[in-house]
């Protein structure tokens, strides 16, 4: 791989095994001057074509001045007077926006192991060999902050090294482990804690509160008590809660209605408003229309039963309308991650390989795989329809190669209806307020942290552009993807 340091003043590329992405190293020069006084900013960026995220519009010919990795100034540009600074781009016009945040990863994924089996080694050169697989996952693409969605709690030296801030690495913030109920006959997964009751749970929030950590995941397996005792307790003491609630454990509405404001996956809407006729009735007419004879399924269950519920449920279900509305009435927030489902669907713009035959859908028909893709396209309708009613989106990617999955799933909520304007703000200051950390990062304002992206393309003309070469500035660094 050919790489360059931003230092050395020679506009270069850096090749990066992907879509065709690029990190393009610009020109930087130092600016001297013995007749001002005034300590230099450390980086000023200038003819910069500036997007403002929360109104849609670009702001022409900006300088942006950052300092100590926050931006001290926003202004016009002054083509008379250079700025005082250590090192100076010129943007020659070009779109610059904030850097992407990705609300929903799993480092299991990251590394390779979707079963937890393996046991990652947590020594500290280990743990920052790790951490550069993980800059590496995210930084070309211009992915400057990550929340973990669920993580093994053997692996919390790692996720607690993580959390200080590195120019070289995106900021992350660890949630702990799912929480789950006991289920008799059911072992957790590596990644998942069992809490016995209401106390339990209460006290493991406190525990990961103790150990640093500000945001919560609330799995689909807990039960109202259990449920009820970690979200309060992350209440009370100020915390952060996303929750993925999944297959009528606890439903979509009671959780709405108990205080979560932080929803994962459109999907699981579908499963949380059927009704046990409709159940019946899908699980009757499945075989005839995707051609199974049973009980010969496909062991790709998630990717074939969920978009069959969206066509049962169809583009206009009231009771889906009505969620939605409830959605906006209590200024809940929703992470769709489309791109699980459209990359083994060939809708996605890259697949990620299998993982195992769970994801394997090339053995699908023709039949199978049409009636899937009917089913996601009405799935999509809603995730468009929650963005037109005002709700609050946001990025997550829940699966590997995590940095291509924020571009593929950008791209795919602009298929889906979105404005790119728009898109840019879900995966930049929506997505911040949805970690909590709104007042720090999504957006290109003074006394924000200095995470940009400086695009050759623009994907406001041209969606795709977003696929291709950017500049990565993380707490006003250039990243080089030099180790």
């Amino acid at each position: 791989m050919n790489s360059c340091l931003p230092s050395t003043g020679a506009g270069c590329t850096m090749n990066i095994r992907s879509v065709g992405v690029l990190c393009l190293c610009l020109t930087a020069t130092a600016t001297k001057s013995t007749q001002d006084s005034r300590p230099p900013v450390d980086l000023a960026i200038i003819r910069a074509s500036v997007l403002d995220v929360r109104t849609g519009s670009v702001l022409p010919d900006r300088a942006v001045l950052i300092h100590r990795g926050l931006i001290t100034a926003l202004n016009r540009d002054d083509p008379s007077t250079k700025p005082r600074a250590a090192r100076v781009v010129d943007a020659r016009g070009r779109l610059l926006t904030p850097g992407f945040i990705d609300v929903h990863l799993h480092t299991a994924l990251l590394f390779g192991d979707p079963t937890g089996a393996t046991h990652l080694v947590m020594e500290p050169d280990s743990i920052e060999a790790y951490r550069r697989v993980f800059a590496r996952a995210y930084m070309p693409y211009g992915v400057t902050v990550v929340r973990d969605a669920g993580s093994s709690e053997r692996d919390m030296p790692m996720l607690l090294k993580w959390m200080e801030r590195s120019p070289t690495a995106p900021d992350f913030y660890a949630v702990g482990a799912h929480l789950i109920s006991a289920q008799p006959g059911r072992s957790p997964l590596p990644w998942q804690v069992v809490v016995a009751d209401s106390t339990a749970a209460a006290a493991k929030v406190r525990e990961c509160y103790g150990l640093g950590i500000r945001n919560i995941k609330l799995y689909w397996r807990l039960r109202e008590p259990e449920f009820k005792g970690a979200l309060f307790e992350a209440q009370k003491l100020g915390m952060n809660v996303t929750g993925h609630i999944d297959l009528q454990v606890m439903t979509i509405d009671r959780a709405l209605d108990l205080g979560l404001r932080n929803f994962e996956h459109i999907y699981p809407i579908a499963y949380s408003l059927m009704t046990p006729a409709g159940f019946d009735s899908v699980g009757a007419e499945m075989p005839r229309t995707l051609g199974i004879v049973p009980p010969r399924f496909p062991p790709t269950a998630l990717f074939m039963n969920a978009p069959e519920l969206w066509n049962y449920l169809g583009p206009t279900n009231p009771r889906v309308l009505a969620l939605i509305a409830k959605f906006k009435a209590d200024d809940a927030s929703l992470t769709p991650t489309l791109h699980v489902f459209a990359q083994r669907l060939g809708l996605a713009y890259f697949e990620s390989a299998p993982r195992d035959s769970t994801e394997d859908t090339s053995v699908w028909t023709a039949q199978q795989r049409a009636r899937a893709v009917e089913g996601y396209r009405v799935m999509a309708s809603y995730v468009k329809r929650m963005y037109s009613a005002g709700i609050r989106l946001n990025i997550g990617t829940d699966t590997p190669d995590p940095g291509k999955a924020v571009l593929s799933e950008m791209l795919l909520l602009h298929d889906a209806g979105i404005p790119m304007a728009d898109v840019f703000r879900i995966a930049t200051l929506d997505s911040a307020e949805d970690i909590g950390h709104g007042e720090e990062y999504g957006s290109i304002e003074v006394g924000k942290r200095a995470d940009l992206i400086l695009f050759d393309g623009n994907p406001l003309e041209n969606a795709h552009d977003l696929l291709g070469r950017k500049t990565v500035v993380k707490d006003g660094v250039l990243w080089s993807g030099v180790d």
